[in-house]
């Protein structure tokens, strides 16, 4: 299940490559004057405003003195970039500032959530979804393409080659928390117990009995990719904060392992799934 976006996909190529420079010290005018460019158009190259050329990002890292494999890993990204945004059918109603991330989520070949509120996106049915959507301020004109996008997302979890790596951490709380109703919230976790048979999920749910983690201070998402870093993403309700500095996503990351460790593991969160499930009837 291929899902291309040019404009992601810069943006994350530039990120490797501003931080390689960094690393070494060096400024936008000494890589400009390395592959001949102007230093305006070495900061799109870096910003992912403009697609960089294969043998510009491996004679940059080369510079860099990034060691060639990975240089060429890099390179590869850009090789057959998709001329196509797989998202587009949807983009009337996707908000600016997570464009972004659906693109990136795109080419991901992991992803972590955690959610302490309700159950993650990619894990929701349509009528939880729905119920979300009614009180997320979108136009009632709207609801039914926010809701037919959220579950096109979902379908990367479903993949014949390479599906998605999903796992989450939910507080306790969000099992409880009727959003759409009983009849709704027996279908949610009807499907979430499904989800946890997949071999690409894993749920964990945080008891209430953890009173202090490091999930406290709210939710976010790390995308993991197979040709480059770790990128971390925080939303919130009139915008969105990407991490992308490898300091600041080893962070998240030591967040995603200490929330994991202190969460119920996959059998006990399902068996506690399966109760709330039971108590609905």
């Amino acid at each position: 299940m291929i899902r291309t976006d040019p404009s992601a996909l810069a943006w994350l190529v530039g990120n490797e490559l501003r931080q390689a420079r960094e690393r070494l010290g060096e400024t936008q005018a000494t890589g400009a004057k390395m592959i001949g460019c102007s230093t305006s158009r070495m900061n799109y190259l870096e910003t992912g405003r403009i697609v960089q050329q294969p043998d510009d990002v491996r004679a940059l890292m080369r510079f860099y003195g990034v060691p060639a494999a990975d240089g060429e890993r890099l390179a590869s990204l850009v090789e057959k970039p998709g001329r196509r945004t797989w998202w587009t059918p949807w983009g009337p109603v996707i908000p600016q500032d997570i464009r972004l991330f659906v693109g990136l989520e795109g080419f991901a070949s992991s992803e972590f959530a955690y959610g302490p509120l309700v159950i993650p996106g990619l894990l929701q049915i349509a009528g939880y979804a729905a119920a979300l959507v009614a009180d997320d301020q979108v136009s009632p004109l709207h609801y039914g393409r926010v809701v037919d996008f959220r579950l096109a997302r979902q379908q990367r979890l479903f993949a014949a080659d390479n599906p998605l790596q999903l796992a989450v951490v939910i507080e306790e709380d969000a099992l409880d928390r009727p959003v759409g109703g009983p009849e709704v919230m027996r279908g949610q976790l009807d499907h979430l117990l499904a989800m946890t048979e997949r071999d690409n999920v894993t749920v964990q749910v945080m008891p209430r009995s953890v009173a202090v983690h490091d999930g406290i201070v709210g939710a976010f998402t790390l995308l993991g990719f197979a040709a480059t870093q770790s990128i971390g993403y925080v939303g919130y309700p009139d915008g969105a904060v990407y991490v992308p500095e490898y300091h600041q996503v080893a962070g998240y990351l030591y967040r995603r392992d200490r929330l994991q460790s202190d969460a119920l593991g996959a059998a006990e969160s399902r068996e506690m799934i399966t109760a709330r499930r039971a108590a609905l009837d």
